[in-house]
């Protein structure tokens, strides 16, 4: 008891701890700690402060039933001795009926989720591992269906759509700057051998093309492919007056993909224009580049390049 008031008496000549000031709202302090106490909170504003704060922690405390056995008895019995502290206490319990009372219609529902557990079996842990890995297994078969129905959609309506074919477009005439440049080289599948384009059947489009800088233009020539497999494409290729042969000519995408090329080619009889076939099959809709070269013992010559869309 002697090293207790020594403590108490330490605590008084500095701060006293929260630990005295809540034994002296439970009636807790000795007879020898007490007056000191009272002395103190008579003097120190800081100390009525601490104390107004503990009574409304207490009360709380009280009322979510947070206190022990014989804090609860010292609480009723030395606590509520004023009006102040015990409104501060029907205050307390106002806010825990308020926020911690379950309504009816809450009460009800969590009733009919356990017997809806119990009916199912979910209160069991394996069977609520089987669900687990049921829900997963809808989840990812439902993904599955959504990542793969557009693609299974689009390959049975391109099936049963018929082909449609569209009309014919008369040959065409644009003028374009000359290119003096050539791009890079792709590598090509195997050409159509040079007899191939004199015994090719007419063509059942044709359009005329002349040198052009780039495809960046409103002007660059349309056309509309056949709708036969054997059918062919006639690009008249326009020269220049300097450009003599034997000439080399290849089509590209737009992406630099080669599509067709043929060697050996050859001026028709007005010797201004050259006559490119190709295969209607080979032809999608989208923008194309021929590369017009010079060929000559292994070397090959850049003479520009021409452009035109398919619609």
């Amino acid at each position: 008891m002697t090293d207790k008031n020594e403590q108490f008496d330490q605590d008084n000549s500095s701060e006293f701890s929260d630990e005295a000031v809540r034994r002296f709202l439970l009636g807790g302090l000795s007879a020898s700690e007490r007056p000191l106490f009272e002395q103190r909170l008579f003097t120190d504003d800081d100390l009525e402060a601490r104390v107004r704060l503990a009574e409304l922690d207490l009360a709380d405390d009280y009322a979510f039933e947070r206190l022990s056995t014989p804090d609860r008895r010292l609480f009723e019995q030395g606590f509520l001795v004023t009006a102040d502290r015990q409104q501060k206490l029907q205050v307390s319990k106002n806010l825990r009926d308020r926020f911690s009372a379950k309504p009816a219609g809450r009460l009800e529902k969590s009733k009919v989720a356990k017997r809806l557990k119990h009916l199912f079996g979910l209160d069991r842990p394996a069977w609520r591992f089987a669900f687990g890995i049921l829900i997963l297994l809808i989840l990812f078969g439902t993904a599955w269906l959504v990542i793969r129905e557009p693609r299974i959609a689009r390959q049975i309506a391109n099936r049963m759509s018929p082909r449609r074919s569209p009309p014919q477009s008369a040959p065409l005439k644009a003028g374009h700057p000359t290119n003096t440049s050539m791009p890079e080289h792709q590598i090509t599948p195997s050409p159509m051998p040079a007899h191939d384009q004199a015994t090719v059947s007419p063509a059942s489009v044709s359009i005329a093309l002349t040198p052009a800088v780039s495809s960046q233009t409103s002007e660059v020539p349309a056309l509309n492919l056949p709708k036969g497999e054997q059918d062919v494409v006639r690009l008249q290729l326009v020269l220049k007056a300097d450009q003599t042969g034997p000439y080399r000519a290849e089509l590209v995408t737009s992406e630099g993909s080669s599509v067709f090329s043929a060697e050996a080619l050859k001026p028709n009889d007005s010797r201004a224009k050259i006559d490119f076939d190709v295969p209607a099959r080979l032809l999608k809709t989208g923008d194309y580049q021929i590369r017009l070269g010079r060929g000559n013992e292994g070397s090959r010559e850049s003479l520009g390049s021409y452009y035109f869309r398919v619609q």
